[in-house]
């Protein structure tokens, strides 16, 4: 008689609200991550099977929307022989990655550059096939896609991954995860919350969730108070332009350094903490307003990600879901006010004031309640203009594909060969001059790789946000968009002030 088949369970998970609000619901977040060297596929793919299979089994789940419109996931154990846990495809570019005039190269040196905007690298790097939004999933569409695009230098794996599976923290563990199967470690546990765990206060006044300056609700009324506030620009100056900004690490540093030493001078010690990240955001912020001669009050938002401040969320831990709040600041901006260092501390001072426990279960019941109510996320006050960032730079900390490395995999391979055939000749009495040797060839991969990507809802305008991609061979990677006119003034500018001393 043959074996029993083995029997399978399905379980139903519910969302939790903070994974499926407007647009996260909808969003699938694309990454491309540009790796200097040729990498193993047959090695990889295995190595994502087995991380799937034995450590993160709910990535090869399905996600499925109910009768009320409410997302689950069906997760059915053990995987059937037929299923897909993944999707896995691959190409192939007849050149080397310089020559196809895609990805500059790495040159610290040539300033601020503004380069072709990430929409023209991604039908470079993915399958025709792909789902960019969840609406375009099939049934049997895999939450985890895979493509990688081999050029004769270089590899880049793109990956595609729902947003609300989990944010970009989540997403680059998953990533870090997958590297440490391939190291042959095990991963750090991915930790389990209570399903309401992060739902925010459940008492909380319903008119401290309509407190105005904050991330906030806001009533049908104030909802269209701030289309009305936002779409005649919009109208005015339609057209608008995309790029990638890099901005060296040494340009950004250097503000840094002087702008904690100005906002000392205003504000006192406390001024002196702002980052890298909060001066980008300055910047950004202060680009997209170079069309304006006079000012405009608009509010500047931010996600200020929860893991290592939540006391369910331990910094030592790995965590797959969103856990985001937002940090809101408001000011009136133009091309010359306020001063850019202003703008990167009153950032900060929203970041360290929504991570106080208060902030933080209030901002979680915020996003608790827009979901409940199915109203989309758009952080802005009535007649005002809204501006959004991000920034992505900790979520690939560490990141290094050497493990994966095809050269070095095979010299390891061909190593223990030789190593195994020399044991051999020792063992015959013969001599070990002629023995097969080979010096391993060391990984160009092992520095931080270049990652492009964008986690956005499609024919939106692109001027209301901006994302800081990730910090790699030798500067900060921005996707970003201004209207024309102010992208004609930010040239202008960088003509005459490469280094930014009077912004």
């Amino acid at each position: 008689m043959g074996d029993k088949p083995k029997s399978t369970d399905e379980t139903i998970i519910p969302l939790s609200a903070k994974d499926q609000w407007r647009p996260i619901n909808n969003i699938r977040s694309l990454l491309f991550i540009v790796v200097r060297d040729i990498l193993d596929e047959p090695f990889m793919k295995l190595s994502l099977d087995k991380l799937i299979r034995e450590h993160i089994p709910l990535l090869g789940a399905r996600i499925k929307t109910r009768p009320d419109g409410w997302l689950e996931y069906h997760l059915t154990t053990p995987f059937p022989s037929k299923h897909k846990l993944f999707g896995w495809s691959t190409s192939t570019v007849s050149s080397t990655l310089e020559q196809a005039h895609l990805v500059p190269n790495p040159n610290p040196q040539r300033g601020i550059t503004i380069l072709p905007d990430v929409t023209t690298l991604e039908p470079r790097w993915i399958p025709s096939h792909w789902p960019i939004l969840r609406c375009q999933d099939t049934p049997d569409t895999p939450l985890l896609l895979v493509h990688l695009t081999y050029y004769k230098n270089a590899t880049v794996v793109a990956t595609n991954l729902p947003h609300c599976v989990s944010d970009q923290m989540g997403y680059g563990s998953v990533l870090s995860a997958w590297i440490d199967v391939m190291k042959g470690k095990e991963p750090l546990r991915f930790v389990d919350i209570p399903p309401d765990g992060l739902d925010g206060d459940k008492d909380i006044p319903t008119k401290d969730l309509f407190r105005k300056y904050e991330y906030r609700l806001r009533t049908k009324r104030e909802r269209a108070e701030v289309l009305m506030g936002i779409v005649p620009e919009l109208v005015v100056r339609s057209k608008e332009t995309r790029c990638i900004l890099f901005l060296p690490v040494g340009l950004v540093t250097g503000l840094r350094d002087r702008w904690r030493r100005e906002l000392k001078g205003k504000y006192g010690a406390e001024a002196s903490d702002i980052s890298n990240g909060d001066v980008i955001v300055g910047i950004i912020a202060k680009f997209a307003n170079m069309h304006r001669k006079r000012t405009k009050k608009q509010v500047i938002s931010g996600p200020a990600n929860l893991r290592g401040h939540h006391p369910l969320l331990p910094p030592t831990a790995r965590y797959l879901h969103n856990a985001l709040i937002f940090a809101v600041t408001h000011t009136s901006i133009s091309r010359s006010h306020p001063p850019t260092s202003d703008l990167a501390y009153a950032f900060r001072l929203a970041v360290n004031d929504a991570l106080t426990p208060e902030k933080m279960d209030r901002g979680l019941a915020v996003s608790r309640e827009l979901c409940k109510r199915r109203v989309a996320m758009h952080i802005c006050e009535p007649w005002e203009f809204s501006y959004g960032t991000t920034n992505w730079c900790k979520a690939w900390h560490g990141l290094d594909f050497s493990v994966a490395s095809a050269r070095r995999n095979r010299s390891e391979e061909d190593d223990a060969v030789g190593e195994k055939r020399q044991q051999q000749q020792e063992s015959d009495g013969s001599s070990g001059d002629n023995a097969h040797t080979m010096n391993g060839t060391a990984s160009s991969c092992s520095s931080a790789p270049l990652i492009f990507g964008h986690s956005l809802e499609r024919n939106h305008p692109n001027r209301l946000s901006a994302a800081i991609m990730s910090k790699a061979e030798g500067g900060y990677w921005v996707d970003f968009a201004a209207p024309n006119k102010g992208m004609a003034a930010i040239r202008a500018l960088l003509e005459r002030d490469p280094n930014l001393e009077t912004i």
